[in-house]
């Protein structure tokens, strides 16, 4: 069982805790079912599987040890693969979400028939994934640019990371966009120093493709003002205030 446990962990990086847990839940939802009563499926001290019924019996409680193997082997597999599938699909969107919001940097693959961008990227260093930036959060003036066709390298906002059901099957989707105010802030803090990382920015209007207005505590370099208006191929205005607006 070990053997199995860790090989179940390996295959969808889950931890080997994780595993058991995920298996005594399919296993007791299954046994449940097939008897009809509460069947709670646990691991032993020895990894092995004991699966215990319970029934009340004019108010009196009954535990009965019942057979794990009644099920046909190959039904069990497909339900435990599944119960696996979905434990770590929910474990990598919990991971993505924690960077909603923040700015990713991909490079477009495909643009289908709907103008939907198809972008390769990395919210965690080293896990490439693909996301979506659907063509309702593109530009119109970049929807058809040059600057927007496979093999480039764009900007984006992490807009949402969420589960989606694909022939019955657990995906993860990722959707990004290049069409809010956060994007403008999140390009900026990337291109100012890390000593000039106190001072505090905030997009307050964005009029995607003509300008965008930023309010700032300080200064903001102009290598960096000029560098997000190059990218957004917008005009990027800047005022100094002494606050942000709450």
């Amino acid at each position: 069982m070990q053997d199995i446990i860790t090989q179940f962990a390996d295959r969808y990086r889950l931890t080997a805790t994780e595993v058991m847990v995920e298996i005594e839940s399919a296993l007791s939802a299954i046994l449940s079912k097939w008897y009809q009563l509460e069947v709670i499926v646990s691991f032993r001290e020895d990894l092995l599987l004991e699966a215990v019924a319970y029934s009340n019996n004019r108010g009196v409680i009954r535990q009965d040890i019942v057979n794990i193997t009644v099920m046909n082997e190959s039904i069990i597999k497909l339900y435990l693969e599944k119960a696996l599938e979905k434990a770590a699909l929910f474990k990598q969107i919990r991971r993505y979400k924690a960077y909603e919001k923040e700015l990713l940097w991909g490079e477009i693959t495909t643009c289908d028939r709907e103008r939907n961008l198809y972008v390769e990227t990395e919210i965690i260093p080293g896990e490439q994934i693909l996301a979506i930036c659907p063509a309702n959060r593109i530009g119109l003036h970049e929807r058809y640019s040059r600057y927007f066709l496979p093999g480039q390298r764009r900007a984006f906002h992490l807009r949402r990371v969420e589960p989606v059901e694909l022939n019955g099957t657990p995906r993860l989707k990722i959707v990004v966009d290049r069409v809010s105010k956060t994007l403008v802030e999140t390009l900026m803090r990337n291109q100012i120093k890390s000593s000039e990382n106190q001072l505090k920015i905030c997009c307050v209007k964005r009029y995607v493709g003509h300008k965008s207005l930023v309010l700032a505590t300080s200064r903001l370099p102009k290598a960096a003002i000029v560098a997000v208006d190059r990218e957004l191929r917008e005009r990027i205005q800047v005022e100094v205030v002494k606050t942000l607006p709450t």
